[in-house]
């Protein structure tokens, strides 16, 4: 069947560019040059894909997608927005009105097609997924109470079919389901919200159906695009799950299981209890499996180590109550039977944050940790890669030259626009490598930038230069020390 794709876009070049990039690879393509345009064309025509540009004469994009959702042939299509914009209002205000994704200007044919194909390939599981647990809950519990229709037989097979993606998750889905059953129980939870939450577990992970084998498979270290496509795995989950009617909690274990208690998280940032009950449960279940397991960047943790890193995260990642319903269980498990059952659990004391760490390295993030930087932040930024760790490291400390001089420029100038990005790119950094006191200094002063609340930068400027050359000397002596 060939798939029909409407390009809407004031600039003619751009609209070239897609129909030539799309037609090669055998699409229909149909242009037109304004959101009046598209709302006439589909009053009576019923295209798959629409790519509509943001900034155009007339009604942008935003007014048009909400009145394409008005209009019979509109209703459902999906949207992509094309938009030279790069900036995280633009991006939240697309998803909020229902766009599935964006591509930025000027158009690229790679990332162009790549999004095209994975939003294609989303709307297909939606739909088959959505048939087939139709189809069989329809066949075995028509006759049962509503919250029995969905067949875990049906849910056990796709969770297998999403861990069988992974050369190093197989049985995940399962175990991390049982450990939030367990946590519900624990918890108080009912018969019947053990079990749903058992089959949210089971599925928080489908979203990964649409990310390319090769991606979850590499063996080496991902890159920063490789992993921005992992991380939309939970809006994947959500979109997949969220029309299964007799089950609608289902969508809420895929999407928010890697939301942060203190707001860190993704795909949304929420925190606290603004994170769904069952979702903080999950989150918990699936650190803990991450750990009790063994993957490409580490074999199976001893228990000590895993106790450790729940407890340093309750309140920050984890949300406390399960964090120590977790802790609880662990206690109770004396001879380590919550784990994956292939390979042993590598013995690692309560300071070794990771099996790859000699002594000489030991002693250099030994270092680090008295000089302000948080080694356990900056190694699970860097996929609890060591060497790769030291090298963001190194770098840190190589640009911080240039840091410094471009915030004192921006301030003694008082272009505080500037000075907003400069600090907006010292948090992020900052925060990559552990060193959380200097990131949060740079985010009041972001935040202070980007208000023009001149009175805040002027009397906090120096103490973060102070805090970052206080990092960077932390980090040069630690690397002297260590000839690392």
């Amino acid at each position: 069947m060939l798939f029909w794709i409407a390009v809407v876009d004031d600039d003619i070049s751009n609209l070239k560019t897609a129909e030539k990039i799309l037609k090669a690879n055998g699409y229909k393509v149909t242009c037109l040059t304004s959101g009046e345009e598209l709302l006439d064309f589909a009053e009576t025509n019923k295209v798959d894909l629409v790519l509509l540009d943001v900034h155009m004469i007339g009604m942008d994009g935003f007014e048009t997608i909400k009145e394409l959702r008005m209009i019979r042939y509109g209703r459902d299509v999906p949207v992509i927005f094309l938009t030279a914009d790069d900036d995280i209002e633009t991006e939240t205000k697309a998803l909020t009105v229902g766009a599935m994704d964006f591509v930025t200007k000027p158009i690229i044919d790679n990332v162009l097609l790549l999004r095209v194909r994975n939003t294609i390939e989303l709307i297909r599981l939606q739909s088959n997924l959505k048939t087939e647990v139709r189809r069989k809950t329809e066949e075995v519990y028509q006759e049962h109470e509503k919250y029995k229709r969905l067949s875990i037989q049906v849910v056990q097979t796709l969770a297998g079919t999403i861990d069988a993606k992974d050369n190093y998750t197989r049985g995940h889905s399962s175990r991390v389901a049982k450990y939030s059953m367990e946590i519900a129980r624990r918890c108080g939870y009912t018969p019947r919200d053990q079990e749903e939450i058992y089959m949210m577990g089971l599925l928080h992970d489908v979203g990964k159906i649409g990310i390319p084998d090769a991606v979850i498979n590499k063996p080496s270290r991902l890159t920063a695009d490789e992993f921005d496509m992992i991380k939309k795995h939970p809006v994947m989950g959500f979109d997949i799950l969220k029309n299964i009617s007799e089950l609608p909690k289902l969508a809420v274990g895929a999407r928010w299981h890697h939301e942060r208690f203190d707001g860190t998280g993704y795909p949304d940032g929420l925190s606290g209890n603004d994170i769904p009950e069952e979702a903080r449960i999950i989150a918990v279940a699936d650190a803990y499996d991450a750990m009790s397991s063994n993957r490409s960047y580490h074999d199976i943790f001893a228990q000590q180590y895993i106790k450790r890193e729940l407890e340093q995260g309750k309140g920050t990642q984890f949300d406390p109550t399960f964090a120590d319903i977790m802790l609880e269980m662990i206690e109770a498990d004396k001879d380590y039977t919550m784990r994956e059952m292939t390979g042993s659990p590598v013995q690692m004391t309560a300071q070794e944050p990771s099996k790859k760490l000699v002594d000489n390295k030991f002693g250099f993030l030994s270092m680090l940790e008295t000089g302000g930087v948080d080694t356990a932040i900056g190694l699970k930024y860097c996929m609890s890669d060591v060497e790769f760790y030291l090298e963001m490291l190194n770098d840190f400390s190589t640009n911080s030259a240039d840091r410094q001089q471009n915030l004192c420029d921006c301030y003694k100038d008082k272009n505080w626009d500037k000075y907003r990005i400069y600090v907006h790119s010292l948090k992020s950094a900052s925060k990559t490598i552990g060193a959380v006191s200097l990131s949060e200094k740079a985010k009041k002063l972001e935040d202070a930038a980007k208000h023009h609340n001149e009175e805040f930068i002027l009397e906090n400027h120096d103490e973060l230069i102070t805090s970052l050359k206080g990092i960077v000397g932390g980090i040069l002596m630690a690397t002297a020390t260590y000839n690392k």
